[in-house]
């Protein structure tokens, strides 16, 4: 009883090999690769403000005010934009599709010089499995696994989240991502300093996210089994020990 309810440092711990006293060199954050099904939005300026104006559409909102039009990238990776029509941006960078469209808008002769700046907005990671089941969006496109943990943990409002309690395995978090129409997924884990440097520290929009349960857990689901276990240890022993009175019993009479 003793050694199944307690742990090591080892089991619980984020990040226990940590070395306070050691410099580690981080990974930079790679740019986002622009995704079928993102949302762009995409603000030209120009310093003729009336060239750049007929780029920039804009939208009544709920509230009254006006918000620019965000353009989602199509089935095939292509959005439509204003005067330069289709433009194929799945696989780019923001940065790439930038100058992408920019190029397009000064070949079409219609503002030379414009500066484009595009934004993903629909930046979401689903997570799944024990604990902090749910979307969780990140405005700026910007995150790391360390983010996603707090945020849900906050949404949750208790400790069932990923980092909380023990009814999650921190050594063992699925991450799936889409890369080019391929899947590809890893195991990661929260205990060692390793997740700092994998290729999964940082998020990417739309990655998936299955939280295993602990072995606590697994038991606590199995509620039935362990109720009708115990009772048949209980009536085990109970044979066990009447074999033992009747067998004394006989050698004393013998």
């Amino acid at each position: 009883m003793l050694a199944t309810s307690c742990g090591t440092v080892e089991e619980y711990v984020l990040l226990n090999d940590l070395d306070v006293d050691t410099y580690y060199k981080m990974q930079p954050m790679p740019e986002l690769h622009i995704k079928r099904g993102d949302n762009l939005r995409i603000v030209v300026t120009h310093k003729l403000p009336m060239l750049a104006e007929m780029f920039n559409n804009k939208i009544n909102t709920v509230e009254g005010g006006e918000s620019l039009t965000e353009y989602m990238v199509n089935g095939d990776g292509y959005i439509n934009f204003p005067l330069i029509d289709t433009v194929k941006v799945e696989g780019l960078t923001c940065s790439e599709a930038e100058q992408l469209i920019s190029q397009r808008i000064a070949d079409a002769g219609l503002a030379y010089g414009a500066t484009v700046s595009i934004k993903i907005t629909n930046f979401k990671v689903t997570v799944i499995g024990e604990g902090a089941t749910g979307i969780y969006e990140f405005e700026d496109g910007k995150a790391t696994i360390f983010d996603l943990i707090a945020k849900a943990n906050i949404a949750q409002g208790n400790n069932a989240g990923l980092n909380g309690g023990i009814s999650i395995r921190r050594d063992k978090i699925l991450i799936m991502r889409e890369v080019d129409g391929v899947l590809n997924s890893d195991y990661i884990s929260l205990l060692s300093k390793d997740i700092l440097f994998s290729p999964y520290y940082y998020l990417q929009q739309n990655d998936v996210i299955y939280v295993w349960p602990s072995q606590t857990a697994i038991r606590g689901s199995n509620r039935i089994v362990d109720f009708w276990l115990s009772r048949l240890s209980i009536v085990t022993t109970a044979v066990s020990l009447v074999t033992l009175v009747v067998t004394l019993f006989s050698k004393k009479q013998s």
